[in-house]
């Protein structure tokens, strides 16, 4: 399953990758995130505590970054293990890219899930994605400009991508392995 969205930041996209490589402030905006370490320049461990309908559990996840290109793109991958609840595994594209005085943040995550995740449905999984995704893109916006706004991707793709073509590097390493965390944790 395919999860994209893109968020209108009026920060610099310096300023908003150092902030997606700062591992408090991801841990903040992350939903459920009880913990967020970085363990090398391009891992991360994350422990948190997610529920998909009747699934509840905590999910330990590992990302790993991945076509760094700072500060404009990166690739996360991650796997998450939550015990009986099931697994999920996935990768992430995040790209940052200026317009003027705005940065904007456009992801675009695939996901798979196993165990307990996958008896759940589909759409279940795919609904509790998305709107985690876009709570962890909301809160970050926030944390940068209290006015960020998110664009509709259908929006972005009549307006030709706005020179968006590059991949985010560890800034949305950081906001990849929030995707990922949260694909991982909800089985996408």
């Amino acid at each position: 399953m395919d999860i994209k969205g893109e968020y209108r930041i009026a920060n610099t996209r310096d300023r908003v990758w150092l902030a997606l490589n700062d591992p408090e402030v991801l841990r903040r905006c992350i939903p459920g995130c009880e913990s967020l370490e970085r363990v090398s320049d391009e891992e991360m461990q994350a422990k948190v505590m997610a529920a998909i309908g009747p699934v509840k559990s905590r999910f330990n996840t590992t990302l790993t970054l991945e076509d760094l290109n700072p500060p404009a793109s990166y690739r996360l991958v991650g796997v998450s293990k939550g015990g009986a609840a099931g697994f999920g595994k996935g990768s992430a594209d995040v790209e940052l890219v200026e317009d003027g005085e705005i940065t904007v943040l456009r992801y675009d995550a695939r996901f798979k899930v196993g165990g307990k995740l996958a008896q759940v449905g589909s759409r279940l999984v795919l609904g509790a994605t998305k709107k985690t995704a876009d709570d962890f893109f909301a809160n970050f916006s926030r944390e940068l400009d209290p006015g960020a706004t998110k664009i509709e991707v259908e929006e972005a793709e009549a307006s030709g991508g706005a020179g968006i073509g590059r991949k985010t590097a560890w800034a949305v390493a950081g906001a990849a392995a929030v995707l990922v965390l949260l694909w991982l944790l909800f089985g996408l």
